[in-house]
């Protein structure tokens, strides 16, 4: 099943947007995205395909940082790398942290 186009620029927005929360900090119960205990490559490894990417700086930082959108059906998500500098060569030590595109909880 392929994603519209449409939807695909929507999620890369989302993602641009939530680019900034940190995949293992604490879910608030309305959160869009739940932190994923798989790393890039299992999910890469288990059928899913980058469908999309953008560069952002985070807002805490300043520090630049790629967010990858990776799909697999309906199921979608993003992975977020920190660069230590403006060099796109000069990564991080850091891990990508990825997390799950998720329905809100909602009251």
């Amino acid at each position: 099943m392929k994603t519209p186009s449409g939807i695909l620029t929507i999620l890369v927005a989302l993602a641009s947007g939530c680019a900034v929360a940190s995949a293992h900090a604490d879910a608030l119960p309305n959160a869009q995205w739940r932190a994923a205990e798989m790393s890039m490559f299992d999910l890469i490894q288990n059928g899913y395909a980058i469908v999309g990417t953008t560069s952002v700086a985070a807002r805490t930082s300043g520090l630049p940082g790629d967010v990858y959108m990776l799909q697999k059906t309906n199921s979608v998500y993003r992975c977020v790398e920190t660069r230590a500098t403006e060099s796109a060569a000069a990564r991080s030590s850091t891990p990508l942290r990825c997390a799950e595109l998720v329905q809100p909880y909602r009251d």
